[in-house]
């Protein structure tokens, strides 16, 4: 049974504790949190052995064999790279890192620390979109051509009492950084590698994270030729989140929204449903796909490198934005 020390375990902490909690290989050992009463109480109320408020206490016990990193943008790697010199796995909240050079840093503590890494990525664990990737890779709707997603919610309510979010060198970018990661880590898992970004970069209503970005929409070119249109916005009013994907190819049509538990196939001009009644949105899923890459000694699928595509992709949005042309990923 490998223990695990989940670092910062505040709202979010709630979805990684579902995936530990199935999870018949590992348990929740300890909880760190920025004070002593809240990690106590959060321990309590988890059923959770230990607590404690410094996570540099935690990475030097030998029982730790896995840590959980939740904290803000700003922190991940370095509290990553840290418990690699402490001889730890590594399970991370998304964005890798917020500058390409801390994520350079995490690859190469990674290798040098002969750990595994892994960015919890959920939606690419999630069950709909990985239907739709056996779809695409079976061949089913032909060559993909065209991808259009939309990620839509509003977190002005959820962010009030999370002053870091609110904060621009914690946050390290807006709406993209933080939720965008998840559509263009879909994306690139769906239709391969993106090598061409072009951005509209918005404030329009947030005022409380000014002058981070609330809405963005992206164009995206593929290595492949596909192209692809992406909008997240953090101030859409609608009566729940929506994220919505539409895959165009040469043969058929998949769509899905990862917070449902419909996809719609049509082909030949028929359009069916399949329910999915168990769908999960990646949460188990990714600690098992984790665990097993610890027992087999497997590279993880959202593995840091393989998650500098993503970054890569979000940063040449900033740069599109700012310089008011397509930039080319290859350029950063």
């Amino acid at each position: 049974m490998l223990n695990v020390a989940i670092i910062g375990a505040g709202v979010w902490s709630e979805n990684h504790r579902t995936g530990w909690n199935a999870c018949d290989k590992a348990r929740i050992a300890c909880v760190v949190r920025s004070s002593a009463a809240a990690a106590e109480e959060t321990a309590r109320r988890w059923g959770v052995p230990a607590w404690d408020d410094d996570y540099r206490r935690v990475l030097q016990h030998d029982d730790i064999d896995i840590v959980d990193i939740l904290l803000p943008h700003h922190l991940h790697v370095d509290v990553a790279v840290a418990a690699l010199e402490h001889g730890k796995h590594v399970l991370m909240e998304k964005p890798l890192a917020i500058t390409l050079g801390d994520a350079q840093r995490l690859v190469d503590a990674g290798q040098h620390a002969d750990r595994k890494v892994m960015i919890a990525e959920n939606w690419d664990y999630a069950t709909v979109v990985r239907w739709a990737k056996e779809r695409i890779d079976s061949g089913d709707i032909g060559a993909p051509f065209l991808i259009r997603t939309t990620l839509e919610m509003d977190v002005r309510g959820g962010f009030s009492n999370l002053r870091w979010r609110h904060d621009a060198e914690s946050m390290g970018g807006g709406a993209l950084l933080d939720a965008g990661t998840h559509p263009v880590s879909a994306c690139r898992y769906l239709l391969g590698e993106i090598v061409e970004v072009g951005a509209f970069v918005e404030s329009v209503g947030f005022e409380a994270i000014r002058p981070l970005e609330d809405t963005t929409l992206l164009l995206l070119r593929f290595a492949s030729g596909a192209v692809g249109s992406l909008i997240v916005s953090w101030t859409a009013q609608r009566e729940r989140p929506r994220s919505e994907f539409t895959i165009l190819g040469s043969a058929g049509t998949i769509e899905f929204d990862t917070h449902g538990r419909s996809v719609f196939f049509t082909r030949d001009g028929g359009r069916t449903e399949q329910f999915l009644p168990a769908a999960s949105r990646g949460f188990v899923e990714q600690v098992a796909h984790f665990i097993d890459c610890i027992a087999l000694d497997r590279t993880p699928l959202t593995s840091p490198q393989e998650q500098l595509g993503s970054l890569k992709t979000v940063l040449a949005a900033y740069r599109s934005a700012r310089e008011r042309r397509f930039i080319r990923l290859s350029e950063l």
